[in-house]
């Protein structure tokens, strides 16, 4: 088995379920994604055995993100679901 290497991918474009449900079909079955900063960038360190991701891929990925993120706003509005609602949380008193 070949040693894992990681690298960082920037996040720009990318739906978090979408790099993690894909990874696996681009980089192998025992890749791991994760969400990551990187020089004060956001993305994600992709740790596989298998072939870095390449540029074709990466923008495959960000048009699956995007048809993804449409698809959800179209449930979201079809539900009449508000996103920003506000949330009831029930904190406990502290105790002195």
């Amino acid at each position: 088995m070949a040693a894992a290497n990681s690298y960082f991918v920037p996040g720009y474009g990318i739906s978090r379920a979408v790099i993690q449900n894909e990874i696996h079909y681009y980089c192998g079955p025992d890749s791991i994604v994760r969400p990551y900063v990187h020089q004060g960038r956001d993305g994600f360190l992709v740790t596989t055995s298998g072939p870095p991701l390449t540029k074709a891929q990466i923008e495959d990925l960000k048009i699956s993100s995007q048809e993804y993120e449409e698809k959800q706003s179209r449930i979201a509005n079809e539900s009449n679901v508000f996103v920003n609602q506000p949330v009831a949380v029930h904190q406990r008193m502290r105790r002195v």
